[in-house]
């Protein structure tokens, strides 16, 4: 490093915020700022601040000036003008760097301007923008790609340099001594053409010079992985002849380097010392900023005493007299009132409130609570959450601790069916500019960056994978642990030098960020338009505007983070409670003490039955519960807080004590009030506070720092409170453990255990909330299993993985599902008499508005009554929603076929579309006028029914999955006596990423062989094949190598039905299947039966039997019966058999000990 103060300063560097560009990671390009001596650095990502917080708080850290800008995209006219230009020309490059406050807020304008209104393949900028936001900002001339370099070179080619002289005064003249000629080297030709004709311009016109490099990676030994990176952003490989090669240096240079390329322009050197010196912005962190909250114009801006008088009406309604918890609750509501005031977080709350409260108003089921908020009181009261934290111990100063000041941070469940209304709502009800959605960044990851850098290599796809297989399946695996971690890998990467500079490439793009996206639930409220806080993009899916910062930025610049969190099992919840009201008049309650504790609900959980149950669904919960055999809502809400990675050490413990309170020991009496409801365990965040508080003294406030130190590893402060905590501390006024009769060797013993389960120990608060919509859903299965099955059906009806699990789980469980029929579906799932109707909205191709629009007549007007009504009543039905639901049986009623409404009736409909449209146009003729009698007549040219298989394939595509049945069902008694998994069994949970098949496993699956290829090994140039084998959920992948298909390959075609016994093969996120046998369910399976007396005179003919099974491969299944024993025995051998093999097999036992038999037993 040097240690002379540098003479030059980075003004244009891209970082990895310009996605795909950039190369720089942050912490890379501070440390190699330092390291050279220099004191600021500038970034300048392309058309986006993304990671200006990012790279600010790097160069505090690191003592480096930060010089926050942007490479800004500037329309050569109107950014408003989006007719095409010939290629460049679309957009001109422009540096901005923040001098002030003013500068941040106006660039902060400029950005976002050029997203909202702008963007015409860039985001852009224009004169009229500069003109209104350029105060507080320093300009440079910028790169080749720049208005002004490429006016000098026009003007070169064409001899008159007048238009390029009038571009840099119009900058001056806006921008005044702040905007500088930029002049860079890169050993490019036009560089230094440019670079002249700037110097020239330069003395001409007394605008100073700063000299730069377009800094796309850190180090000059980054070229090679740059070029990667490329090929990566414009979908080339290396040897694509058109692909994008920067020419030249594009490193941060030091200023020996810098000077070298400029030895005659000292100024220039000088010139960016002065920008520097310009630039003096700075965050300010952690001032909140509250949205705007419309409140009764009686309390005019004093939020809190409308808070206050709305939390007292709360705890009238939620403690009326005569309620045993009033008194406790009306202390605890003025102290939590007290906190707020003191925090001034008022408005928070009535904002949080104001979503739950229209939602709760339009129909839209909200979650009981999640997070630490179920610990408030206040919150209870105002309705914000629903469960009573009084009787669950649960704690406020979980939630806003008074010692330690923070936003508090409410997360909402809704209904996941009405999402788009919540957030709608959201960003009508603020403002749609004071409304913003969160802006997330992906890096590359270990896997993932092989596979990429393979793929522009040139490589086989197979070597990527073949690689990313080798790397442990961890999100947080990196490639460095991943090689040390196996030889396999190191061996697989030394055999080949080209491998081992693809690993090299790897290992140095690996955590670059590739892609931004918008965060799923968080968004900002802001109390002034958006662009006046941070910088946003368009989201160009909703419209919403985005911030470009990341969530953990952007709340600590002030701004408040709030998530709007959508979960299905509220759709399972409020579909089966809307269906029981209508078909029994029963309105359900929600999360009370009765459904709580519901024993039939306790009952159903302990069986295991807990699919679409939330949070217990997982094998491993099932068998927790089982063994628990829980009997109140404690339990469960212990169980949702120990089912964890590392609390799940202690599930034998707390089973052991739940089933044997003797085994209980406490090392303190003291212990037993906090521990006793979780059977001396200690499980929750909650209670390691209320030791600390009830043991040795400490406040509650205290108590949530320790709790949080220990949970987050905190050494230092946990060997600060230890001390306290066993011995106490007079000036904190903490009495210690000893000081109140707790022996000193017990106390130690307390603390180290809290120390041990404090790691893992789960907020109480948000497991109560977890636990209560759990219960929920028991109820609801355990009570109304139809109406609860409708309901989970709806949660996942736009996941037609899940919804086809489900959908064969209920057929094979007895409760039928109905083809949908226009006439009296609705939009969801619905129960009608014993059965459920498919959901209309769940059909492939039939949105739910437009479908909805189709039910909302038919209420209106009656049920359709042929196929001309319905399509003259409705025009929004157009031919794909048609196919739809005529693939679907939805227009059984019209009593045509399938066949015909898929032809005749798409052409009726097309017919009538062309007739509209004239209309429309004024292009009737007199036959359009007055119409044909097929026009005007329900009349269509009718057609055969298609066959079943037909029926069924056509079901299968308009709505995803099978409904009536599957063509594997023809089968159902010999797969009966033949246990097979469902094709979902091999599947990842698109959740956790995991397979609940293990490797190796034997596993049998059935169904139709939809396609197969048959391929040549490598080795040995024999063929094997690849099956895809579908069932009633998906498609099983299954590899038959070449020893088994030389038996069956002349049997292997489409749409054959097999049964296949296997081993599971599981490489990345994908498991197939090795076949060991396959049998086709079509024609007839034989099993051979052998007689010998004993085992002895088995074991002595058993090789024989091996040989000739060698010499008649083949198939069937081979048994011996054992006379003395009067048993048989299945054996591992299948041959052939046929007459040859059968005469071959008499003539080694006998002829009357051999027999053959079809069987349904595979």
């Amino acid at each position: 490093m040097s240690n002379t103060k540098s003479g030059f300063v980075h003004l244009h560097v891209h970082g990895e915020y310009s996605l795909l560009d950039g190369m720089s990671k942050i912490p890379d390009l501070v440390k190699k700022i330092k390291d050279s001596g220099m004191t600021a650095c500038a970034l300048t990502d392309h058309g986006v601040m993304n990671g200006v917080v990012d790279f600010y708080n790097e160069c505090r850290k690191q003592g480096i000036k930060p010089i926050l800008g942007c490479e800004c995209y500037e329309a050569p006219e109107s950014r408003l003008d989006k007719n095409s230009h010939a290629g460049e020309e679309r957009y001109h490059h422009l540096i901005l760097l923040v001098k002030n406050e003013t500068g941040y807020k106006n660039l902060c304008h400029l950005v976002s301007r050029s997203n909202i209104d702008g963007f015409y393949y860039k985001p852009r900028i224009d004169f009229e923008l500069l003109e209104q936001y350029h105060e507080g900002l320093i300009c440079l001339s910028a790169c080749l790609a720049g208005r002004v370099p490429r006016e000098i070179l026009r003007g070169i080619s064409c001899g008159d340099m007048e238009p390029a002289k009038k571009a840099i005064l119009r900058y001056r003249e806006l921008f005044g001594d702040d905007y500088y000629l930029e002049i860079q080297n890169h050993g490019i030709r036009e560089e230094q053409i440019v670079a002249n004709e700037l110097v020239r311009f330069s003395d001409e016109l007394g605008i100073k010079l700063v000299c730069t490099n377009d800094c796309h990676y850190t180090n000059s030994e980054d070229k090679e992985a740059h070029e990667y990176l490329l090929c990566l952003q414009t979908k080339k490989t290396l040897d694509s002849p058109d692909r994008l090669v920067y020419e030249g240096d594009y490193s941060v240079k030091t200023e020996e380097e810098m000077r070298q390329l400029f030895p005659s322009l000292p100024q220039a050197f000088d010139n960016t010392l002065e920008v520097a010196d310009k630039c003096n912005f700075d965050f300010k962190f952690g001032d909140y900023r509250m949205p705007k909250v419309v409140i009764p114009k009686e309390y005019g801006n004093d939020y809190f005493r409308y808070l206050e008088d709305e939390s007292w009406k709360g705890w009238e309604k939620r403690y009326p007299v005569g309620n045993r918890e009033r008194e406790t609750a009306k202390k605890d509501l003025e102290y939590e009132l007290g906190i707020v005031k003191q925090m001034g977080f008022a408005e928070y709350f009535l904002d949080t409130r104001k979503t739950i409260r229209w939602s709760r108003e339009h129909g839209i089921l909200v979650g009981p609570g999640r997070g630490s908020a179920a610990g408030s009181r206040m919150c209870y009261c105002l309705g914000i959450t629903d469960i009573d934290p009084i009787p669950y111990n649960l704690l406020f100063e979980r939630f806003l601790n008074p010692e330690r000041i923070s936003m508090p941070d409410i997360d909402v469940d809704y209904n996941y069916s009405y999402k788009d209304d919540v957030i709608a709502f959201e960003a009508e009800s603020n403002g749609w500019d004071h409304f913003a959605k969160i802006r997330t960044f992906t890096a590359m990851n270990a896997k993932g960056i092989v596979r990429d850098i393979a793929r522009v290599a040139g490589y086989p796809v197979a070597v990527g994978d073949r690689i990313a297989g080798l790397i442990p399946k961890d999100p947080k695996m990196t490639l460095d642990k991943a090689w040390d971690s196996n030889p396999d890998l190191q061996n697989f990467i030394n055999s080949d030098p080209g491998y081992q500079k693809l690993w090299k490439i790897a290992r140095r793009l690996e955590g670059t960020k590739k892609a931004a996206s918008t965060h799923a639930c968080g968004h900002i409220p802001t109390p002034v338009p958006c662009e006046d806080l941070f910088p946003v993009s368009v989201d160009p899916e909703t419209g919403y505007l985005v911030c470009q910062y990341n969530m953990t930025d952007a709340e600590h610049l002030g701004n408040l983070k709030k998530d709007l969190l959508m979960l299905r099992n509220l759709t399972i919840i409020d579909t089966a409670q809307k269906s029981v009201k209508e078909k029994y008049g029963v309105e359900i309650p929600l999360w009370t003490e009765e459904i709580l504790n519901d024993k039939e609900a306790l009952k159903l959980i302990s069986s295991g039955d807990t699919n679409g149950v939330f949070q217990l669904e997982s094998e491993g919960m099932k068998g927790f519960m089982k063994k628990l055999q829980p009997t109140c809502f404690e339990d469960i809400i212990a169980g949702v807080a120990l089912y964890r990675p590392g609390p799940m050490e202690y599930i034998d413990d707390y089973i052991r004590g739940k089933h044997d309170p003797g085994s209980i020991k406490y090392l303190t009496p003291e212990l037993e009030s906090i521990l006793s409801s979780t059977y001396g365990v200690i499980v929750y965040q909650e209670q390691v506070m209320q030791i600390v508080q009830k043991l040795a003294g400490f406040s509650m406030g205290r108590a949530d720092l320790i709790r949080k130190a220990m949970g987050k590893k905190k050494q230092d402060i946990m060997d600060q409170e230890a001390p306290r905590f066993i011995y106490g501390d007079k000036e904190l006024k903490i009495d210690g453990c000893v000081n109140r009769g707790i022996p000193e060797e017990t106390a130690k013993q307390i603390w180290e255990q809290m120390v041990d389960f404090a790691k893992y120990a789960f907020n109480k608060s948000h497991a109560a909330a977890y636990a209560a919509i759990a219960m929920q859903t028991a109820y609801l299965k355990a009570h109304y299993a139809l109406e609860f099955a409708a309901g989970l059906l709806t949660s996942v009806m736009d996941k037609t993985d899940k919804l086809a699990v489900y959908i064969a789980e209920y057929r094979k469980n007895g409760i039928r599902i109905l083809p949908p029929d226009i006439n009296l579906c609705h939009e969801d799932f619905t129960v009608v008499g014993d059965s459920i109707y498919y959901g209309l909205a769940a059909l492939k191709n039939v949105g739910k508005e437009a479908i909805g629009k189709v039910i909302d007549e038919r209420k209106t007007n009656g049920q359709y009554v042929s196929f001309y009504d319905l399509v003259k009543r409705n025009p929004e039905i157009d031919k794909k929603m048609l196919e739809a639901l005529a693939k679907t049986g939805a227009l059984d009623f019209t009593g045509y076929t399938r066949h015909t409404l898929m032809i005749s009736g798409v052409e009726y409909l097309s017919a009538q579309k062309r007739a509209s449209k004239k209309q429309i146009e004024g292009q009737l003729s007199l036959m359009d006028l007055f119409g044909s009698s097929s026009d005007m007549t329900d009349t269509l040219s009718e057609l055969p029914e298609y066959s079943e298989e037909e029926l069924l394939f056509y079901e299968k595509e308009g709505a995803g999955v099978y409904i009536s049945k599957h063509p594997i069902d023809v089968y159902a008694e010999v797969l009966s006596k033949n246990p097979v998994k469902y094709s979902s069994y091999l599947y990842a949970d698109e959740d956790t990423g995991d397979i609940p098949a293990k490797e190796k496993e034997e596993v049998s699956v059935a169904g139709i062989i939809r396609s197969y290829k048959v391929i040549y090994t490598k080795k040995n140039n024999e063929p094997m094949v690849f099956l895809d084998v579908e069932d009633s959920i998906g498609v099983t992948k299954v590899v038959v190598f070449h020893s088994l298909y030389e038996l069956i390959n002349e049997k292997i075609r489409e749409d054959r039905p097999v049964f296949i016994r296997g081993k599971v093969s599981i490489r990345e996120e994908e498991a197939s299947l090795i076949a060991d046998n396959v049998f086709f369910l079509d024609e007839p399976n034989y099993r051979i039966w052998i007689r010998f007396d004993s085992i002895r005179e088995f074991r002595n003919n058993e090789s024989v039997l091996e040989k000739i099974s060698s010499w008649n491969r083949g198939m069937s299944l081979v048994s011996v019966l054992l006379n003395d024993k009067r048993i048989t025995m299945a054996l591992k051998i299948h041959m052939s058999s046929d007459q040859k093999a059968i005469n071959e097999l008499k003539e080694a036992f006998g002829e009357m000990n051999v027999l053959v038999r079809e069987t349904q037993y595979l």
